[in-house]
């Protein structure tokens, strides 16, 4: 055995080894912590950049008109805790982050009209919109949602709609330096333009208090026979609802009278991922078209009830909200927005009747008391196009119908709206087409009233 004497120099391999590894472990720390440092001032980087995005867009919508500060379309739920969106419910967001609570009515498509006119249509699209700066990418997300003026009374402010707030979140995207799911941050506005609905504005006929626009989105789900409708998701074509029955009737199809469709507060989902849905056809066992057919009655003029044995459900359709828990009031103006056209993308002109009712369940079914038209004092409005029928692609088209007088829908009862195609008006086809229930093509009605309804 060789045994080194204190005269010899130099190292052993052993000692060689374990300088080595001295060294390597060394150099891993002060990599690690180089690396560490590299990502923390990389992610310090990113959310600077994420509040500086948020705030920019936070101005932006503090700086346009109350009228227009509506989001276009309701945002979806995510599943995913670490999204925004996890705070969305139904037609709801969540004030409060971590416990998610606090929720409050989204601000939907159209806002206040202030005393009536066109569907004012919200311009804030909900996102999520990307941004870019440098090395850095993330989403930007918008919510508006109502409040209520707690200083204001009931008499001046009715019903809990009263002015907005508006919250955007940036979410920064994940990246190789950066690979874990990352947070979020949001910034909040203060309450805009707490006086705009207290304004006393000119009301129609009489109507006393203030006047603000409630929708009412056309919605391809029939009505619940109580309580809440929750809003079905489209996934494939489908045979023609049968809306001539009563809410308890269920969905049918075919001959047999059936569940209207629902008129629900909230607006068409969209997706997160910002993907469009497709749009399917509602009547497949009667045309190979997208969205609902309305095929041409046999007898001229508006007619509530279908005027032939053959195929009824397709002659009118039909739409019931859920019953008011509380009085709501129509001060006379209701704004209508259907997306249309032609079958076949044919030319060809067309009109069509629209009708607006009130639906009083009985002990043995149901009565409908219909709205009178302003001009004519007939139950039912029509709108005839000048020109051809739209036909290259879905088209919106808007008629205002005025009411003889305000109304209203009792506790307890729906309102109603339905839609026929014109027969003197439709030339040289059988049938119009109608889209809604599609985020693209969110066909509704918009009533002017002073008493809103919570919830969407």
């Amino acid at each position: 055995m060789s045994v080194r004497s204190d005269t010899e120099s130099g190292f052993t391999m052993i000692e060689v080894l374990v300088a080595i590894l001295i060294v390597s472990i060394a150099s891993m720390a002060t990599f690690t912590l180089l690396s560490d440092a590299a990502r923390n001032a990389q992610r310090a980087k990113s959310e600077q950049i994420a509040i500086e995005y948020a705030e920019q867009e936070l101005e932006y919508l503090r700086s346009l008109e109350d009228k227009k500060l509506a989001l276009t379309v309701a945002p979806p739920h995510s599943a995913n805790p670490e999204s925004p969106n996890y705070r969305v419910s139904e037609s709801t967001f969540a004030l409060n982050r971590s416990p998610v609570g606090n929720y409050r009515n989204l601000v939907i498509n159209g806002g206040s009209l202030y005393g009536g006119g066109e569907i004012a249509g919200g311009t804030i699209e909900p996102g999520p919109t990307p941004f870019v700066s440098g090395n850095v990418e993330g989403r930007i997300y918008r919510y508006i949602v109502w409040h209520n003026d707690e200083s204001c009374s009931e008499t001046q402010c009715p019903g809990k709609q009263d002015y907005k707030q508006i919250i955007v979140v940036a979410k920064v995207n994940k990246t190789a330096s950066l690979p874990g799911e990352t947070g979020y941050f949001e910034v909040q506005s203060n309450f805009i333009d707490p006086t705009k609905n207290a304004e006393k504005d000119p009301l129609p006929k009489g109507a006393e208090g203030v006047v603000t626009a409630q929708q009412f989105f056309l919605s391809d789900t029939p009505c619940a026979a109580g309580g809440t409708t929750v809003r079905q998701e489209i996934t494939a074509d489908h045979p023609l609802h049968n809306t001539l029955g009563e809410c308890a009737s269920g969905l049918q199809t075919g001959a047999t009278p059936g569940a209207p469709d629902a008129l629900l507060l909230g607006s068409p989902p969209s997706s997160e991922e910002s993907v469009v849905p497709p749009v399917h056809e509602y009547s497949n066992n009667l045309y190979t078209e997208p969205g609902l057919q309305l095929v041409k009655q046999e007898a001229n003029g508006c007619n509530y009830n279908p005027t032939t044995g053959t195929n009824p459900a397709s002659e009118i359709h039909r739409w019931v909200s859920d019953p008011m828990a509380e009085r709501f009031v129509l001060n006379g103006r209701v704004s209508v927005e259907l997306f249309t056209g032609t079958t076949n993308g044919a030319s060809y002109r067309a009109g069509i009747c629209m009708y607006l009712f009130d639906r009083h369940k009985t002990s043995t079914g149901y009565t409908d008391t219909y709205f009178l038209n302003n001009s004519g004092s007939t139950p039912y409005w029509t709108y005839v196009a000048g020109a051809p029928w739209p036909s290259s692609q879905w088209t919106s088209v808007r008629r205002t119908l005025e009411l003889k007088q305000a109304g209203e829908i009792p506790v307890g009862d729906r309102l109603g709206f339905a839609v026929s195609t014109e027969k003197e008006a439709t030339t040289a086809a059988n049938a119009i087409s109608v889209m809604y229930d599609h985020p693209s093509y969110p066909s509704r009605i918009e009533v002017d009233t002073n008493t809103p309804i919570n919830g969407g």
